[in-house]
């Protein structure tokens, strides 16, 4: 994943496009590179961190001027990180610059064809052959637009794009477009914009266009045109050259971001993920505003209500709305990655012990090269931060082409995967900067308990007691975590100091803690850089007791409330004798004195409500353990946000 901004206006570009890098940075940064419109274009790229470009841009300022161009910061996918392997690309005269998010997939190819032609590489990059490819591309098209010239040279491009194109000889036209990676045009006043992500654009408007698959747009100071790419190309397959320019101008209408620029600054925190870590009590407010509700005809019960989700779409053959579909579908299959497969796993427990419906887990990346079986009755949960994740949108292209339902629970507003599913819900947690996933996975688990119980209590498999029981308690967790934190936080910094050094880390737990512990694992290791690895805690003695060597931390989930709780205490008894424990147990629950070295009590809660606790205390403790070890810990090494290519 990269991030990509483009400016045309009547303001200096190049402050603008340095600054909207650093908003984008999170995408992307073992590099970074402007280019702005002239003749010839004027390029300046820098490995490393965005301040490194942006240093060598102040010193040479007037190199720089101009009031179009376009920007980039890397997430190294073809070719070492280094400064010719940076965006933009250009051709050798730098007649034609070009910024791209995605994978080329037979740039090979492509780059023998267009080296046939005498055209030289510089660069170890995908992207470059794309700048080339439409150079040559005018040259059999003299007479076309420059946006059917790089609708024809997409054309043959396989794999994903977002890309932004500047050209020489138009010091008014940004040609964009998308293919499987986001890009966002930003309407302004006199002035126009196109970002990967909407935390580029906010500080300059919150007028959008959220351009879908397979279109194109051309931007200009005094507006833009949508056009479809198909369209554009079945022009020229009928040889037309036609000088008109709303041939293939499609719809798309402008929607006003959610976004505020208050959310995409620190707000006084060393970092993004401590700031993110700390917000999570407001953002799962946000999850719950509007879903959970007390009926004002019935005092003392509560009720779920899913909009999206509960009216039938005009392309509904049957009349049916998702959730109707949801509620009689013979299986649910959930996919995702990462982080979001943690809150996968969290699902099956949920859909399983609250709506009674069985539940398989997918990693979205094996789920999508293995051929599955899935039937018209099946239903396809897909969970993902951005919206974007390259395998999880194919394992809903592959549902959808089963006829079975898709249904996406996703962050960002007006995503990919927000688009192509039959319905879904947005978690409302706000913008996630840091790259290590903290608040949407809490939100992910409280989207995901609140669809659980509306299915639940639609099949009767729950009733009134215990939904009201259920959403009550749902909806004082976050003053309850709130109250919380601060004494937590206090508590995690004092015992990551014992273990800043160490080398390995276990984490175990149970049921539906047992994901919990992967996810406390998978932050570990994201930011701190130190190996750990979660565990069915009675799976440890099949091998992994191994590793357990004085001052090896083993952080164990034990509530009570957990069935196998008696298996857990007997387990850290054992643990003890070789290794550092951790325990995490509920509130006054006192097994524990005596026997682990460090107890963290979480408050009392459901069973099914757990992870939203437990999973605090292991966010905060990899966040401190990083920061003690000097690690970057909003941009750690070989990371990006999300996942837009395969």
């Amino acid at each position: 994943m990269c991030g990509i901004f483009a400016y045309i206006g009547n303001r200096e570009a190049a402050a603008l496009l340095i600054t909207a890098l650093k908003r984008l940075e999170y995408r992307g940064y073992d590099s970074a590179g402007i280019g702005i419109q002239g003749k010839p274009i004027k390029v300046r790229k820098k490995v490393g961190k965005v301040q490194n470009l942006e240093d060598l841009v102040v010193s040479a300022v007037e190199d720089t001027r101009g009031t179009l161009g376009i920007a980039h910061t890397r997430w190294a996918t073809h070719g070492k990180p280094s400064d010719v392997n940076s965006h933009p690309h250009t051709t050798a005269e730098h007649s034609i610059a070009v910024v791209h998010n995605g994978v080329i997939e037979n740039n090979r190819a492509l780059k023998e064809q267009l080296s046939n032609k005498g055209y030289v590489f510089v660069s170890q990059t995908d992207t470059e052959l794309l700048a080339h490819l439409v150079q040559d591309m005018r040259k059999q098209m003299e007479k076309a637009s420059w946006t059917q010239v790089v609708a024809s040279a997409l054309q043959v491009c396989e794999g994903a794009y977002g890309v932004a194109f500047i050209f020489e000889d138009e010091p008014d036209l940004i040609v964009g477009a998308r293919k499987g990676s986001p890009l966002i045009l930003g309407v302004g006043n006199g002035e126009n914009m196109l970002a990967s992500d909407a935390s580029a654009i906010v500080e300059h408007t919150k007028d959008v266009v959220y351009l879908r698959e397979g279109e194109m747009v051309e931007v200009r100071r005094s507006g833009y045109r949508v056009q479809d790419m198909k369209q554009i190309l079945a022009s020229l397959n009928s040889n037309n050259f036609s000088p008109r320019t709303d041939i293939g101008t499609v719809e798309n209408p402008i929607v006003k971001l959610e976004l505020n620029l208050e959310q995409i600054e620190k707000g006084g925190y060393r970092h993004f993920m401590l700031k993110e870590i700390m917000d999570q009590p407001n953002a799962l407010r946000n999850c719950t505003r509007g879903r959970l509700y007390e009926p004002l005809d019935l005092p003392g019960s509560w009720q779920i209500k899913l909009g999206g989700l509960e009216k039938a779409k005009e392309s509904s053959l049957d009349g049916r709305s998702p959730m109707d579909r949801m509620a009689s579908a013979s299986r649910l299959i959930v996919a995702a990655c990462g982080t979001s497969w943690h809150s996968a796993l969290i699902a099956k427990y949920a859909f399983e012990n609250l709506a009674g419906m069985p539940t398989e887990v997918e990693y979205a990346s094996e789920f999508r090269y293995r051929k599955p079986l899935i039937w018209p009755s099946d239903c396809l949960i897909a969970i993902s931060q951005s919206g974007e994740t390259a395998d999880t949108l194919e394992a809903i292209k592959l549902t959808k082409a089963a006829k079975a339902l898709t249904i996406g629970i996703v962050n960002v507003v007006g995503s990919s995967i927000a688009r192509e599913t039959d319905g879904g819900m947005y978690l409302h947690a706000g913008p996630e900067i840091g790259v290590a996933s903290t608040k949407a996975f809490t939100g992910q688990v409280v989207a995901i308990l609140i669809l659980a119980l509306r299915l639940g209590y639609k099949r009767q498999f729950l009733s009134d007691e215990t939904l009201t029981r259920y959403c009550q308690t749902l909806s004082e967790l976050p003053d309850k975590l709130e109250t919380w934190l601060e004494k937590l936080s206090e508590q995690t910094k004092i015992i990551s100091k014992y273990f800043r050094l160490a080398a390995n880390a276990l984490f175990c737990g149970s049921g539906i803690q047992f994901p919990v512990a992967l996810e406390g694992a998978l932050k570990l290791k994201e930011i701190s850089y130190i190996h750990a690895e979660g565990f069915p805690i009675s799976e440890i003695r099949h091998g992994p007791l191994t590793l357990l060597r004085n001052f090896t931390p083993v952080i164990c989930l034990a509530m009570k409330s957990d069935p196998a709780y008696n298996t857990i205490r007997e387990a850290i008894q054992d643990f003890k004798k070789d290794a550092s424990v951790i325990v995490l147990t509920d509130e006054g629950n006192n097994d524990f004195q005596g026997v682990a070295h460090f107890v963290i009590h979480c408050p009392a809660t459901e069973l099914e409500l757990q992870p939203l606790y437990s999973i605090v205390p292991l966010q905060l403790l990899s966040y401190y353990i990083a920061d003690m070890r000097g690690c970057s810990i909003d941009q750690p090494r070989n990371l990006a946000k999300s996942v837009t290519v395969e």
